[in-house]
């Protein structure tokens, strides 16, 4: 394949990987919002109503957003140089994906027995389950942020690689609040991996030019 073809295709995977996610998390039924802090009346009450069809396209949605993930973070590792940085980057976004799809199956069981009768005291052990998982998975996306971010500032890309230890910075200081600052980082992680995606894929495109002109 040709490489230009080659880095659009795996770019395309880190744009979908944002937009799938995107997608799942408006289409979520009320499962989805459910945390430790949610009263037991509240808790009570969406275990009793069965969860929509539209929440089980979401669910699909966003599972099939990490396999796009899994794509861009493997080629985003190489491409950025590789070695043992490359290697580490490559781990941590491979344990990204796992946590976070591990944390969507607990939403799923939670979703499956929504109407059909659960314990109260179950529920909330799964949705504590369920946010020890999703916190868990920022600090790995902080882990894959500071080795893409080292791999980019060896390459001279200043920009994605500061941008990347900000975020990841961020992550690992607003991770212990458990609240919407926390959260923010994952909106701030969905906002790299675009930029990411966009400016290695025209890296491949100016660098293809180039050789063209100077060839010429």
């Amino acid at each position: 394949m040709n490489p230009h073809r080659y880095d659009r295709l795996f770019a395309a995977f880190g744009v979908a990987f944002v937009v799938l996610e995107l997608a799942g998390l408006g289409l979520g039924g009320s499962i989805h919002q459910l945390t430790i802090s949610s009263s037991n009346g509240h808790l009570a009450q969406v275990l009793a109503t069965p969860a929509p069809t539209r929440s089980w396209i979401g669910a699909y949605l966003e599972l099939s957003s990490f396999g796009c993930f899994l794509a861009f973070a493997v080629w985003a590792s190489a491409k950025l140089g590789g070695g043992a940085l490359g290697q580490f980057a490559r781990a941590a976004g491979t344990s990204y994906a796992t946590v976070s799809i591990a944390s969507l199956a607990v939403v799923d069981a939670l979703s499956y027995r929504a109407g059909k009768g659960i314990d109260l005291q179950l529920g909330r052990t799964l949705v504590t389950v369920n946010e020890a998982l999703y916190v868990s998975s920022w600090f790995l996306a902080a882990f894959f942020l500071l080795a893409a971010g080292a791999l980019a500032l060896s390459r001279s890309r200043r920009l994605l690689g500061w941008s990347a230890i900000g975020v990841a910075l961020y992550t690992l200081a607003a991770a212990p609040s458990f609240s919407n600052l926390g959260q923010f980082s994952t909106l701030l992680f969905f906002v790299w991996t675009l930029c990411a995606s966009i400016t290695l894929a025209r890296g491949t495109r100016a660098a293809s030019s180039a050789a063209v002109v100077q060839h010429a």
